[in-house]
């Protein structure tokens, strides 16, 4: 769940509020689907979000993984993962020994597969999914380590540093996930055994940076350029498309929706990026909005990790509780946790965190901004 800030230093809350978005688009589907309130459609929706940030975390984090990729200095790799690495596994850890303690698990042998993210690094491994929605997190933390380092070896072995390589080896790192997933894939626990694992899943991340790489490429004005009824109808029709493929595997099993959903979700992840870029310079125009993306951005993290947490121990507490009354406690502790958690224990750390430093010019170009006179 990247949240890398833009290429100029500065955040574009456009994507913040989509993360955010995203996080509230998990946490309140598995509430709903926890009470039992429309079960399949809550879960879909939810799994859709988790495509939604996939795409994000390969969009945020190209520009400092192209800029790994010019400098030629191998520590820039070094300061990319210290960086990631202290942006997730901190909160991970906490949520995980909090879970682990709660379901009496701390120390065991799935514990500690999670503790690695290698629980789904090739097939489920844990008898107990106790934390499920760590899943999707082995498939970010596996990205960060696998892509940046065939992508910087590629380079010494080639010779080139351009964009035009940046993509081709991309373009050729999801294409051999998906080669992977088709041929190794077990299609019939597709759910278990190809949506949640990692090895099958690094393509949903690559193709947010292709879409970097287009989008810059492209330049600011294309974004700027997009009529907003455009952009909502392509985010409407990639929502609807990969939602219907998703239904469809989980009410039938049907094997064509299993192998064209990856990338009907991808496209779905992207056309949420355009709308976000799209918007950006509105919400620029009324700072209260801006204010609530770059919020809601902040805390998406730990929405994410500990919304399945709050939820089972507020019915557990509080078993007579309403549905509604639980949903309003479970919203006021959710932002109330998370703000908590972001004040006093990630924003330290996220300070603490090394910079790319480099004495002299880097050997790429600089990171295009969505728009040069208001760089991201």
């Amino acid at each position: 769940m990247a949240d890398e800030r833009g290429a100029g230093g500065g955040r574009v809350a456009g994507l913040d509020l989509l993360r955010g978005i995203a996080a509230l688009s998990v946490a309140l589907p598995h509430f709903l689907a926890y009470h039992g309130v429309f079960p399949d459609t809550a879960e879909t929706i939810s799994a859709l979000a988790v495509e939604v940030f996939f795409v994000l975390s390969g969009y945020v984090l190209a520009p400092q993984i192209l800029l790994c990729l010019g400098s030629r200095q191998p520590r820039f790799l070094g300061v990319f993962l210290m960086r990631r690495w202290m942006r997730t596994i901190p909160p991970y850890l906490v949520a995980l020994a909090l879970i682990s303690i709660l379901t009496r698990q701390l120390g065991d042998a799935d514990f500690l597969r999670y503790l690695c993210y290698a629980q789904n690094l090739f097939h489920q491994s844990n008898t107990s999914d106790y934390f499920a929605i760590a899943w999707s997190l082995s498939v970010e933390e596996w990205f960060y380590v696998t892509f940046p380092s065939l992508l910087l070896a590629a380079s010494w072995l080639a010779g080139r540093d351009d964009r035009r390589f940046a993509a081709a080896v991309a373009i050729g790192f999801c294409v051999a996930i998906v080669v992977a997933r088709t041929a190794f894939g077990d299609f019939a626990d597709w759910g278990a055994a190809v949506r949640r694992v990692v090895a099958f899943r690094l393509d949903s991340i690559g193709y947010g940076f292709l879409l970097y790489l287009a989008v810059d490429a492209a330049g600011a004005d294309m974004v700027r350029r997009l009529p907003g009824w455009g952009a909502g109808l392509g985010f409407f029709a990639t929502a609807v498309l990969a939602y219907t493929l998703l239904a469809r595997v989980t009410a039938t099993g049907d094997f064509l929706s299993e192998h064209f959903f990856p990338f009907a979700a991808a496209l779905f992840g992207a056309t949420a990026i355009l709308c976000a870029l799209r918007a950006e310079r509105a919400m620029q125009a009324h700072p209260a909005l801006a204010w609530i993306g770059l919020y809601l951005g902040r805390l998406s993290y730990s929405t994410y990790l500990f919304h399945i947490i709050l939820i089972e121990l507020i019915a557990a507490v509080l078993p007579s509780l309403g549905l509604i009354a639980q949903l309003e406690l479970f919203l006021i502790a959710l932002f109330g946790l998370t703000l908590g958690l972001y004040v006093y224990f990630e924003r330290p750390i996220l300070a603490a965190r090394p910079h790319y430093r480099t004495r002299h010019p880097i050997a790429v170009e600089p990171v295009t901004a969505i728009a040069p006179a208001d760089r991201r």
